[in-house]
């Protein structure tokens, strides 16, 4: 079953790959800005970060597993 899903979010980003990193570099640096920045900082943007780092992830390493 996860397998299946690591499979499915890897097809999803073979169509949008374009957008993830460009999306978890800003996330990122975004995040870390505002830490520094404000005490009372939003977490999403680290949220938005470890997604898109996760679909980046399985993207790559989808095609190692064999179904």
């Amino acid at each position: 079953m996860l397998i299946e899903l690591i499979h499915f979010i890897a097809i999803f980003y073979y169509w949008t790959w374009f957008i993830w990193p460009f999306a978890f570099v800003f996330s990122l640096v975004y995040s870390i800005a505002s830490l520094v920045k404000d005490e009372k900082a939003s977490i999403m943007p680290t949220f938005i970060a470890s997604i898109s780092l996760l679909i980046i992830l399985a993207g790559l390493t989808a095609p190692n597993y064999n179904m």
